[in-house]
């Protein structure tokens, strides 16, 4: 008890809640803006954080933009249907379908509970159950993650529609674009014409936010040129209807929220995984869940809460699960957490096992910045509801020129001082604009490319990393009990599209 109320000392003063306040406003505004994302945000304020008065008030700051740039990707996703970051990309179909429904306003509010409750309740299992959660995930070797990455290919059929072919083809196609670089074990570029452009930036692969906001952004700008002289439509951002669910119904969904929240929390825990797998996995979760209700719950894809929330509960869930290994291995659960280890080392600070036996007034304090920011973050995005449905009365002809100059910015943003590899970002960007415009207007789903691209590169990793390991051979895959829970999770999501295809053809009249 005693370790506790000094950890709360340590922030409880004005200066900590007004940074946990700044970040999570700074967050927010990140996340927002398509390429932005909560891992610059956090590399941005670092040189912030070294100079508060005491390292709580730092790592308050520095979890308040990574929070606040989680949630605030939804805000783009929900009223123009471009994720600020790969974590919003389940949140775009149906936050923009409810959008284009008059209820922005219930979508955003919606989401925003989601996300509290994503990232309140891991932050419960991040408190009570990190040692046990961190001891679970050093059990995940290479072919672990090898066959987690399999479910997520899979998950590919589920998220392609009523044409799964269509989306397996765009599933390859990610494939291919994630197997464009340098070879993960040989470091061989691995790219045509590789003697005259091995120096290039092309040789390190595609951008994985360059290539989202190609094929969100700046793929939504072409959709919408042929548009831009047709009348304003000023009525749907007036028709926000109710901004909180009503309670009933958010009661209803419960059984999608402790999924999601679940799920969320066990692939943030899984060391290289992220909230890119955690959103589809969670939709797809749910969309089981709904099935099942004989009614009573709406189906993701249709335009409904259901759709929200799962994917916002689950990304926002991984922000504490990821902070499991990161504190109690010093492991990195993405990228974002990656870069908090880095500011906790200039801090003088080394996460690990002794960071919770020597040290634990800072983990408390921790804790209790982690909870300030997420709360911050659901006032903030609440105090702002009825000003961001006002996007949507900007002219057409003034947006997407500023979507598009924001979406180049972003793109060269990433390079840091490289200006050759901004260029190619633009680049980047420009042309996944053109692959994602051209799918779109044939039918053809652009989520799979993601997930194929994401998984792509961790599916080849891990597997040739699991046979190297087992000199050649598969033993690792059959004789490992993780494996065979991912492989039999695998069988029973093609099982429920095989039927659930089978069923929808039942029900169609034959001529």
């Amino acid at each position: 008890m005693s370790d506790f109320l000094q950890g709360f000392s340590m922030v409880a003063n004005v200066s900590t809640v007004f940074w946990c306040a700044f970040g999570s406003v700074l967050g927010i505004i990140l996340g927002a803006l398509p390429g932005l994302t909560a891992t610059m945000g956090i590399a941005l304020v670092i040189p912030i954080s070294y100079n508060l008065p005491n390292t709580a008030t730092g790592i308050g700051l520095l979890l308040a933009v990574y929070c606040g740039a989680v949630c605030g990707a939804s805000i783009p996703a929900i009223l123009l249907g471009i994720p600020g970051n790969p974590n919003a990309i389940a949140t775009t179909d149906d936050g923009q379908e409810m959008t284009r429904k008059g209820l922005a306003g219930q979508a955003l509010g919606g989401a925003i509970i989601a996300s509290m409750i994503g990232g309140l309740g891991s932050e419960v299992f991040l408190i009570f159950f990190s040692p046990l959660i961190a001891h679970m995930t050093l059990a995940f070797g290479p072919a672990e993650k090898t066959t987690l990455a399999l479910v997520g290919i899979v998950i590919i059929a589920a998220v392609s529609g009523k044409d799964i072919l269509k989306g397996l083809l765009m599933g390859a196609l990610g494939f291919i674009f994630a197997f464009l670089g340098k070879d993960p074990v040989s470091g061989v570029v691995r790219i045509p014409f590789a003697a005259l452009l091995r120096q290039t930036p092309l040789a390190n692969g595609f951008d994985l936010t360059s290539t989202l906001i190609g094929l969100y952004g700046v793929s939504q700008v072409f959709g919408e040129l042929p548009n831009l002289r047709k009348p304003q439509n000023t009525n749907i951002a007036s028709n926000i209807g109710h901004i909180f669910p009503p309670l009933k119904k958010i009661l209803s969904m419960w059984k999608i929220i402790l999924s999601s929240l679940g799920i969320g929390t066990l692939i943030g825990a899984i060391p290289g995984t992220g909230a890119s797998i955690a959103v589809f996995m969670a939709r797809n979760a749910a969309c089981g869940i709904a099935k099942a209700s004989d009614g009573k719950l709406d189906m993701p894809g249709s335009g409904c809460l259901e759709g929200v929330f799962a994917p916002e509960v689950a990304n926002n869930a991984v922000t504490g699960g990821a902070l499991i290994p990161a504190l109690a291995l010093g492991i990195p659960g993405d990228s974002a957490t990656a870069v908090l280890i880095g500011a906790l080392m200039i801090n003088g600070i080394a996460p690990g096992f002794a960071l919770f036996s020597q040290n634990m007034p800072l983990v408390y304090s921790i804790f209790v910045t982690l909870f300030i920011s997420n709360i911050f973050m659901g006032l903030f995005q609440l105090a702002g509801v009825h000003l961001y449905p006002k996007v949507l009365l900007i002219s057409q002809r003034v947006l997407m020129p500023i979507v598009l100059i924001l979406s180049f910015i972003g793109s060269y943003a990433l390079a840091g001082s490289s200006i050759s590899t901004g260029l190619f970002n633009i680049g980047t960007a420009l042309f996944m604009g053109l692959v994602g415009y051209t799918m779109k207007k044939h039918d053809y789903p652009v989520a799979p490319i993601v997930l194929g691209l994401i998984l792509g590169g961790m599916f080849e990793e891990q597997f040739r990393k699991a046979m190297k390991l087992g000199r050649g051979t598969l033993e690792r895959f059959y004789t490992s009990p993780i494996c065979w829970v991912f492989f039999l999770m695998s069988v029973a999501i093609v099982a429920s599209q095989i039927i659930s295809h089978i069923k929808a053809n039942k029900k169609v009249p034959h001529a």
